[in-house]
C-alpha cells in the first residue's frame, strides 16, 4: 500500500511531512525530500530527534540533532510536487519540479533495526546536487568531517558522546561553516556537493561501520528494510473492504511502531509532542493498539517500563526513614529516569487514573499471552501496587457504608478537585478486580484480594448518577466522554447496565459540543470517536462503531495520519488516537478471542490475523 499526496491535494487538507524512524531516531521528510525549516500544523518544524537524549533542565526537552536540506543547486522555487508514504515498509518518496524545469526524485527511509537514514536522490538536467546538514544547539560541541564522522558532545540528562556519519556512494566535495559561539552554543553547517545525476547518502549515528553501508548500498539496505517490516507485519494484519479505513489503519500501525522507543511509547517522538515524554494514561491506548494487533513483543515494553519505575513510584507514594509503601504513585509525565516528573506545574498533576491505565497494560499483556512468569515478575507487582494506591490513598469509606474516590483531577475538561469522578472510579474498580484476579492465579494475597473486591463492589454501588444515567461527577452540568468509561477503557460494569447505556445515548446526542480533549472545535475528534467506537463494538453494535470510525477516518491528514484535533490542527501524528483507532478496528473483528461479534453488516469480505487470549492466534478470511 502506498498513500500519495499532491500539491493540489495539500491545498485542501492539512499537510504535515510524514515521519521516518525506528523508535530511536525520528525525523520528518517533506515534499522536497528535505527537512526545510518551515512550520506546519501543530507548530511542527522538521528536526532530527533521538529517544531518551534530553537536557536536564525544565521539562527535560529533547536534544535537537539538526536538520538537512537538499536538491538541485540554483533550481528556483518548487512549482509542483507529489509525495508518498509506504507505511508497510517505512519509505517516503517524492517527485519535485522546480522553476527551471529540473526534477528531483527522492526516496528516504530509516532502517528499522539500526540508526541509519538512507537518502537516494535522482536529478534530471544539468547542475550539482547540494546537501546541507546543520547541527545547532546549546550545551553542545561538534566538529569533524561527515565522511569520517562528526564528533558530538552534549551536556544533557547524561553526557552524550558519539559520531554522525554522512557517507555517499558517489564522489563529493565537502565544506564546513562553523558559526559556534562560546559556552557550547553549537552552530555548524556541512555542505556536500556532487555532480552525479544519482546519489545515495547514508546518515548514520554512533555504532556504524561505513564500509558495510557502502558495500550493501541502497538496494541491499532497502531489501533489509523490507524484510524487517514484512516480519513485523506478519505478526498481525487485517484486510478491510473499506480503502480509507485500511489506509488510516496502516498509517497508524506504521507510526505506532516507529514511535516505540526502547523504553515505552510517547505520544510522538517530536519536540511539539511533549518532547517525547511518557504518559501512563496515553501509553495504554498505544499499548492496546499494538497488543490487539499481535505486536506483543513491542507492546510488552510498556508494562516493563513501568515495572522498572515501580520502586520510584512506591517511594513517591510513601518513603520515610527507609520505610516504603506497598502502594505506587507514578508521576504524570515521565522521562526515562525513574521518578522524574516531566510536566510543568498544573492541576493535571492531580490525576490518579493513570494508576488504572498502567494496571490495564499490566493485566492485558497477561490475558493475551497467558505468561505466568511475566505475571509473577512484572504484571502482578504493578497490579498490586496500583490497587494498593487506591486502597490506601484514594478511597474513602463513610460510616453509612458509602465508598468513593476522593477529590482529584479526572478528564481535564471537567476541572479540578472532582470527588467521586466517574472515570477515575471505574478505573479504580477495574484495577482492584484485576489485581484480585491475578492474586488468585498466583495464589497470593488471599485476604488482600478479598478486600480489593469489597472496595470495588462498594465503588460500583456509589458511582455518580442522576437517577437515570451515570454522570461525570456528582452535580456535573457538562457532558463528557468520561461516561463511556465503565465499558472502555475500564471494563468495570456489566454491558447491559441500564444507567451506562443511557449515559452513552445522552452524550451522543450532543457529542459535537464536547467531542474534543480541549474546549475547542465543533466536531468529535478521532481519539474520542475511536474511543466510542470501541464501546459500541463491545456492545455488539458494529454498524454504530463503523460510522464513528468512518467519521474519524475522514478527518485525517494527507497521509491518513490522525491528529489529536484535526479541526484545529492540534498535534498531527498523534499516537494515542492512532492506538485507539487500531484497537477499534481490531475489536470489530475479534474480542476476547471471539470472532465477528461486532462485524459491520456491510462488510462482506474481510481477512485478518489477530491474537486471541492466552497465547492463541486467530486467522480468518470470509
Amino acid at each position: 500500500m502506498v498513500i500519495s499526496c499532491t500539491r493540489r491535494d495539500a491545498e485542501n487538507r492539512r499537510y504535515v511531512p510524514p515521519p521516518i524512524g525506528n523508535g530511536d531516531l525520528s525525523l520528518q521528510i517533506d515534499y522536497c525530500g528535505s527537512m526545510l525549516q518551515r512550520e506546519y500544523s501543530g507548530h511542527m518544524t522538521p528536526v532530527i530527534c533521538r529517544a531518551g537524549v534530553r537536557y536536564d533542565f525544565g521539562t527535560r526537552p529533547l536534544v535537537r540533532f539538526g536538520a538537512f536540506e537538499c536538491g538541485p543547486e540554483g533550481a528556483g522555487e518548487v512549482v509542483d510536487w507529489e509525495q508518498s508514504l509506504d507505511p508497510q515498509h517505512g519509505i517516503v518518496a517524492s517527485t519535485t519540479t522546480y522553476a527551471d524545469g529540473r526534477q528531483q526524485q527522492a526516496s528516504s527511509f530509516c532502517l528499522l533495526d539500526r540508526n541509519v537514514i538512507v537518502l537516494r536522490r535522482r536529478l534530471s538536467g544539468q547542475g550539482d546536487f547540494v546537501f546541507t546538514y546543520t547541527l545547532k544547539g546549546r550545551r553542545m560541541l561538534a566538529g569533524g568531517m561527515p565522511g569520517t564522522g562528526i564528533d558530538y558532545h552534549i551536556d544533557g540528562q547524561s553526557q552524550y558522546r558519539g559520531k554522525i556519519f554522512i557517507l555517499a556512494d558517489q564522489p563529493v566535495t565537502t565544506e564546513v561553516e562553523d558559526r559556534s559561539g562560546p559556552l557550547g552554543a553549537c552552530d555548524v553547517t556541512w555542505t556536500i556537493r556532487s555532480s552525479a545525476p544519482e546519489i545515495t547518502l547514508f546518515m548514520a549515528f554512533d555504532d556504524c561501520v561505513p564500509a558495510q553501508l557502502l558495500a550493501l548500498g541502497y538496494d541491499g539496505l532497502l531489501a533489509e528494510q523490507r524484510r524487517l517490516w514484512d516480519e513485523y507485519w506478519e505478526e498481525g494484519w487485517v484486510e478491510l473492504p473499506d480503502k480509507k479505513l485500511q489506509e488510516v489503519y496502516a498509517t497508524s500501525q506504521y507510526h505506532l511502531r516507529i514511535n516505540a522507543t526502547r523504553w515505552s511509547m510517547p505520544v510522538g517522538l517530536f519536540p511539539t509532542h511533549w518532547d517525547g515524554c511518557y504518559f501512563g494514561f496515553d501509553e495504554m491506548f498505544m499499548f492496546r493498539g499494538l497488543a490487539s494487533s499481535g505486536h506483543l513483543s513491542v507492546a510488552r515494553r510498556v508494562p516493563e517500563f513501568r515495572r522498572s519505575h515501580l520502586e520510584a513510584a512506591q517511594a513517591r507514594a510513601h518513603k520515610y526513614f527507609g520505610k516504603t509503601s506497598s502502594a505506587a504513585l507514578f508521576v504524570w509525565e515521565t522521562v526515562e529516569v525513574p521518578g522524574v516528573e516531566g510536566a510543568p506545574p498544573g492541576f493535571w498533576l492531580e490525576h490518579i487514573f493513570h494508576m488504572s491505565t498502567i494496571a490495564c497494560c499490566a493485566n492485558d499483556y497477561y490475558r493475551y499471552t497467558g505468561d505466568c512468569d511475566y505475571l509473577r515478575q512484572c504484571g502482578y507487582p504493578l497490579l498490586r501496587a496500583c490497587a494498593e494506591y487506591f486502597r490506601i490513598h484514594a478511597i474513602y469509606e463513610e460510616a453509612s457504608g458509602r465508598i468513593y474516590i476522593g477529590k482529584c483531577t479526572d478528564l481535564e475538561r471537567l476541572g479540578a478537585g472532582r470527588e467521586n469522578a466517574y472515570m477515575t472510579s471505574c478505573g479504580a474498580i477495574n484495577t482492584l478486580n484485576a489485581a484480585a484476579d491475578a492474586a488468585d492465579v498466583l495464589a497470593e494475597d488471599k485476604e488482600l484480594a478479598g478486600e480489593w473486591r469489597r472496595l470495588a463492589d462498594g465503588l460500583r454501588r456509589y458511582l455518580p448518577n442522576d437517577g437515570e444515567k451515570y454522570i461525570p461527577y456528582p452535580g456535573c452540568p457538562d457532558k463528557s466522554v468520561a461516561v463511556f468509561s465503565g465499558i472502555f477503557p475500564f471494563p468495570a460494569l456489566p454491558q447491559d447496565d441500564p444507567l451506562q447505556r443511557r449515559a452513552l445515548d445522552d452524550f451522543l446526542a450532543v457529542a459535537e459540543t464536547a467531542g474534543n480533549m480541549y474546549p475547542l472545535g465543533t466536531s468529535v475528534c478521532a481519539w474520542y470517536a475511536s474511543w466510542m467506537a470501541i464501546v459500541y463494538a463491545r456492545l455488539g453494535d458494529g454498524d454504530a462503531a463503523l460510522a464513528l470510525l468512518s467519521k474519524a477516518a475522514a478527518a485525517t491528514g494527507c497521509f491518513s495520519e490522525i491528529f489529536e484535533i484535526y479541526e484545529t490542527g492540534h498535534h498531527p501524528w498523534f499516537t494515542t488516537a492512532e492506538g485507539s483507532f487500531v484497537q477499534a478496528v481490531n475489536e470489530l473483528l475479534v474480542q476476547d478471542g471471539r470472532v465477528g461479534v461486532a462485524m459491520p453488516s456491510s462488510w462482506r469480505q474481510v481477512a485478518f490475523k489477530l491474537p486471541g487470549l492466552y497465547g492463541k492466534t486467530i486467522t480468518f478470511q470470509s
